[in-house]
């Protein structure tokens, strides 16, 4: 049976049911690691997924779509090194430090002494770590605060254009950490705003559900259908990986 085409939306803030009604930033690196339709991709670690949904619902609606690109380097980054809460955390910190007012500094620079001092604890060999803090709920739930306040604290400290390029910045510096963690090269997969899709075509495939034995409706990109002279970071991804061989 013919499955109809869906022209997705690039992108909105919040959580969406399906593609017919938009996506944010996790829900296409959903569609692009070929997982279920979800705002939380399991090839997404919760660290960068944390940062990746707060920093898509704090950008201006006309210049969202810049982390279109970022996307496709979001899938692949759930590892279990200890070192990537307290990473994402450190540069979510760093930029609210950088944006921030008087006010708002002994706060952030607890925060960053927290992050920095468990991101050295846990870059220990595991045999002369006291303690592995970073493992329990708590502290991941600490991260996740840190992350929220210090992104916030750039969406508030500047003029909405300026904040936008920030939080933009902190996403790929997050990405990049990741990568560091895991041996890779940096990447600025950035675009300027006219090379952003506005819309994606997608399709619905029947998939087993991981780990499960049953069905599940996820997607899958229509190349054949996207926007004429638009450039998607796959097709960056793509060109760069052919370049490096």
């Amino acid at each position: 049976m013919a499955t109809s085409v869906i022209m997705m939306e690039l992108l909105g803030r919040g959580a969406h049911s399906n593609p017919r009604r938009g996506c944010n930033i996790l829900e296409l690196a959903s569609v692009l690691a070929g997982e279920r339709w979800d705002s939380c991709p399991q090839s997404v670690h919760p660290a960068l997924a944390a940062a990746a949904g707060m920093v898509n619902d704090l950008m201006s609606d006309d210049r969202r779509r810049l982390l279109t690109p970022l996307a496709p380097w979001l899938p692949g980054t759930n590892t279990p090194d200890p070192r990537v809460w307290p990473a994402v955390a450190d540069v979510c910190i760093r930029a609210g430090l950088a944006s921030s007012s008087g006010l708002d500094q002994p706060g952030l620079l607890a925060g960053r002494d927290t992050a920095r001092n468990w991101l050295a604890a846990a870059s220990l060999p595991r045999d002369e770590r006291h303690r592995e803090f970073w493992a329990g709920c708590r502290d991941r739930c600490w991260a996740r605060r840190a992350i929220r306040s210090a992104l916030l604290t750039v969406a508030a400290s500047a003029s909405q254009c300026d904040a936008d390029a920030v939080l933009c910045e902190a996403l790929v510096d997050c990405i990049n950490k990741c990568r560091q963690l895991a041996g890779e090269q940096a990447v600025d997969p950035r675009l300027p705003l006219v090379h952003c899709p506005q819309h994606m075509a997608v399709q619905s495939r029947v998939m087993w559900s991981s780990g499960c034995d049953w069905m599940e409706v996820g997607y899958q990109l229509v190349p054949s259908v996207q926007e004429p002279d638009s450039t998607t970071q796959a097709q960056h991804a793509n060109a760069k990986t052919e370049a490096a061989g």
